[in-house]
């Protein structure tokens, strides 16, 4: 296998785990904020981390805008995504994430 495809299904099987719980349908984001500091913070970060992981195959400036906003965040438990979970309390929290990190750094959109 490619490097860029064991790296995909690495990634893919990390957030898959970590997310076991999130796939639940009533997985909301009052439910994510009642999680210690701890396990919030590693939730986010994993997310992101992946998200730029995957834009490092696609854009090297996002996937750098991605490095540097969790490095930024990180000592605050990426209060940035926690408010967008009380402002949105019903929303899925990986929707959330992914809106917070879209805003800051551009869509996810790739063309080949």
């Amino acid at each position: 296998m490619s490097r860029k495809t064991l790296t995909i299904a690495s990634l893919s099987t990390i957030v898959c785990a970590l997310a076991a719980d999130a796939a639940a349908e009533d997985f909301k984001s009052s439910r994510f904020l009642t999680y210690t500091a701890e396990a919030q913070a590693n939730y986010i970060s994993t997310s992101a981390v992946a998200a730029a992981s995957i834009a490092a195959l696609n854009s090297s400036t996002q996937a750098k805008c991605l490095g540097d906003w969790v490095s930024k965040h990180r000592a605050s438990g990426y209060q940035p995504v926690l408010d967008a979970m009380r402002k949105y309390p019903d929303d899925h929290p990986t929707g959330l994430i992914l809106a917070v990190l879209q805003k800051e750094c551009g869509a996810f959109k790739y063309v080949n």
